[in-house]
This record gives C-alpha cells, structure tokens and sequence, in this order.
C-alpha cells in the first residue's frame, strides 16, 4: 500500500479558507497532494486557491447543508472523486465563552450542528469510497476540551466530547479494513477562531488571546496532522495532544 501522503493522493478538508485548514492545506499541497478545501468563506477560498494553483480545487460548501454536500462531491471533476484523506476541521464557537445559562439558543445549535453534526454527514459520504478502495485516513480535530471541560464552554466542550467519542467508535467500525482514523486535539490556537466566538468584537478576542502566554499556530496543528499521514501503513496515531510549551 503506498503512502497515502504520496504525490498525487487527494485530500478534502472542510473549513480551509483559514486557520488550521488552510494550514494543512498549504503542508499536503507542498508534499504533492491534490487539496479539496471546503468553506463559507469564499473570497479567503478563492485567495487560497490562487496561492496552490493546479493543486488546490477550493467549494464554497456549508457542511450544515445536506444537499450542498451531496451536490459539492457529484461535481467534483472525475480524477477528484477517490478521496483518499478527509480532514474534518469545520467547527466554531460563535457566541460562546458564556455561562450556559446566558448563551443564545440559536447560536448553540449552530455549534451542534458544524462541529458535530456536519461532521458526521460529510464522513458518511466519504468513508464508503475509502471502504470500496480499501484505502484513507480520517483525521478528526478535535480540542484539550474533547477531555477536559472547562466553564463557559458548556456547548462547544460537548460538541468536541461528541467527536471523541464518533472519531473512537468509527475506528472499531473500521478495523476490518485499511483506513485509519486519527483525532488531533489541540489546546490553544491562536486564530481567527477567537474572532468568530466573539462575533466580530476583535477585543474581546484580543483579550481572550491575551489571557494565554502562549498559544499554538495553525501550522503546528498542519505539522501533527502531516506527522499522523505519513506513517507507515502498518501504523495508525490513534490521537495527538497538542499544548503550547510554557514559557517559550
């Protein structure tokens, strides 16, 4: 079985117009895979394309949206299709770091609904080529919070509670076959993601960066993400936790 981060190999990843998706996309394009990313965003999207060329394919695609998902892959062009590396980064926390009592309906559900649910449904639609071709890699990304709640975060630390537990069953559901599944869970990072918690209040996130001494980078989550591809076929990272050093 060749390397699934060999040239040529094709990889979709979801929420890549910024952060640790384009990230990642930017690592996979320059190791010669052919990068499918998926966003909202699609001025970022289309900056993002014009900067990996041939190798990137970017769609604007809400993965909340059943039949844009069905649609996006139907469309893909035929040497697309055999998608060998799903990354599964989509998720935000839009109107979060509030007690639970003082979050907005609404914009909990939404977090349910990307982080958890759009996850699942563009997995389901992935896994059943790579179970056909006996051949993939899922990575998931998860969060510190997939284990370790913390307050004010009552939604989105169980939306990451749930991808741990879907991204630990899926890889029973897979062990008759050669596809791997791996959970990257980061602390930290320091994004645009802030921004969006906050709704656009750029110093409320100052304030939330700044409360960290240190913080992860997009590309250091890119970096475990690679690491966890190109392994052997024989061996498969379960999960990678990912802390910023104290002090450096």
């Amino acid at each position: 079985m060749n390397n699934i981060l060999s040239s040529g190999s094709i990889a979709l990843i979801t929420g890549a117009s910024s952060g640790i998706g384009a990230a990642t996309a930017r690592h996979l394009v320059a190791r010669g895979v052919h990068v499918i990313g998926t966003g909202r965003n699609l001025e970022r999207l289309k900056e993002l394309a014009d900067e990996l060329g041939d190798n990137g394919l970017m769609i604007e695609l809400d993965i909340r949206d059943e039949g844009a998902i069905v649609a996006a892959l139907a469309d893909l062009p035929a040497s697309w299709r055999d998608i060998d590396i799903l990354v599964n980064n989509a998720g935000h926390d839009a109107g979060g770091w509030q007690t639970f009592q003082d979050l907005d309906r609404n914009a909990s559900d939404d977090v349910i609904s990307t982080n958890v649910t759009g996850l699942i449904r563009m997995t389901s639609h992935i896994v059943p080529g790579m179970i056909t071709r006996n051949r993939g890699h899922i990575i998931n990304i998860g969060s510190i919070s997939s284990f370790t709640p913390y307050p004010k975060s009552a939604v989105y630390c169980a939306s990451k509670f749930a991808v741990d537990g879907f991204t630990q069953s899926l890889r029973m559901d897979m062990a008759d076959n050669a596809i791997r599944i791996t959970q990257i869970d980061p602390g930290v990072v320091l994004t645009g993601f802030q921004l969006s918690r906050y709704k656009g209040n750029q110093a409320a996130a100052d304030a939330f960066v700044d409360s960290y001494p240190t913080g992860l980078t997009p590309d250091d989550v890119a970096r475990s993400i690679c690491f966890s591809l190109e392994q052997p076929a024989g061996v498969m990272i379960d999960r990678i936790v990912l802390e910023p050093t104290q002090g450096a």
